[in-house]
């Protein structure tokens, strides 16, 4: 009796897995991911070699992964038995009562070497003053939320010792923002569901940076809060799909003093002046893209401002800073060297900036291996 019960059971789960596949391979096949942001894998074309090698399989399973019938619900499940069984961290995202937090992985340090190296060399090439922010995450803010017997890499550490680095060989300035984001870790600082900081965060930095770089930042009595939304589940949320942190809300400071826009050119040639918060992105997921609009090699914003031109060399987490920063410069140069296989004509004269910005969140930092780029510009 016992015998027969264990495979029907068998039978049963062989059978699940048989509709599940069925209706997996009936259902239409989606591009992208509107929940989990991302595009998904296609359907590998067979070949003899790729068979052999081993590389048919693999696409093969990463194409099951991404279009069995409910992912998303599996992905939700999943989380919710993890949780259960006591573990915080899934997927590479750490699950506290009341955000989200990505675990920073091991640093290779030759691959922040290599980054640090090409940056002295710029600072080399010009003299322009170059200045660094190397903005920890909420990770690493917030690292005291993380059990112990988690894996904790220390981005202050990783932070410190390219601070120290820079100082030794090169003329880059440095500009530490941990003291500031720390000392103001009780307010909004970062979303709770996605890597980024918010603009009140990017504020802090701002004041910072302006001040480090010979400006006096504008007051918050000069801008307008506007609260553009209140229901953003980011990057992070998109990882695990768990609904028990409370929605983020976006927020433009909006100048009052200034008129800021964001130039780019149409099919004809025009130059087309917008905002620099594009509030079409709101009615999608990733809702971070409101600043600045999607990831683009070059990006240009100019101002009524009567201060000079900066150059920004970034990643994202520059991207609602931008907005701030035009209240002293008016004109802004950005480079997202995660585009570009040259940015010699991109960046052009180094000596027509009164300013040189690198910014980075020090986790995408450890990562990165453009920024050796820097060394092709001559």
């Amino acid at each position: 009796m016992k015998k027969a019960v264990q495979i029907l059971n068998i039978a049963v789960f062989l059978g699940f897995l048989v509709v599940l596949a069925v209706v997996s391979l009936a259902i239409p096949e989606d591009d992208y991911s509107e929940t989990e942001n991302r595009y998904l894998a296609d359907m590998p074309d067979f070949s003899v070699s790729d068979w052999f090698s081993g590389d048919y399989s693999e696409d093969l399973t990463s194409w099951l992964d991404d279009h069995f019938a409910m992912r998303t619900n599996w992905i939700s499940l999943h989380t919710s038995l993890e949780l259960l069984q006591g573990r915080s961290e899934v997927n590479g995202v750490y699950i506290t009562d009341n955000r989200l937090l990505e675990l920073t992985d091991e640093i290779d340090y030759s691959v922040v070497d290599s980054s640090l190296e090409a940056i002295a060399y710029l600072s080399e090439l010009t003299d322009t003053p170059t200045y660094i922010m190397l903005v920890p995450t909420a990770a690493e803010i917030y690292s005291d939320e993380v059990s112990y017997t988690e894996k904790k890499v220390s981005q202050r550490e990783l932070i410190t010792y390219s601070y120290n680095y820079l100082a030794e060989n090169s003329t880059v300035g440095m500009i530490d923002i941990y003291s500031t984001l720390y000392s103001n870790r009780e307010e909004y600082i970062y979303y709770r569901t996605d890597h980024h900081w918010t603009s009140k965060g990017a504020y802090l930095a701002y004041i910072l940076a302006t001040d480090t770089m010979g400006y006096t930042a504008s007051t918050l009595d000069k801008f307008n809060v506007k609260y553009a939304s209140h229901s953003f589940y980011g990057s992070l949320h998109s990882k695990v799909l768990y609904d028990g942190i409370e929605a983020d809300t976006i927020e433009f400071y909006l100048s009052n003093t200034r008129t800021v826009s964001k130039v780019t050119t149409d099919d004809d040639g025009n130059t087309v002046y917008s905002s620099v918060f594009d509030e079409s992105y709101l009615s999608g997921k990733d809702k971070y893209l409101c600043y600045l609009g999607s990831n683009t090699a070059t990006t240009q914003v100019v101002s009524d401002s009567t201060g000079g031109k900066l150059l920004i060399i970034k990643d994202s987490y520059a991207n609602c800073l931008i907005p701030f920063l035009a209240e002293n410069y008016s004109e802004i140069d950005v480079i997202d060297l995660r585009y570009l296989t040259n940015p010699t004509t991109a960046i052009g004269d180094l000596s027509e900036y009164d300013s040189i910005l690198i910014l980075y969140n020090a986790q995408n930092f450890a990562e990165d291996t453009n920024l050796p780029k820097l060394k092709l510009i001559k």
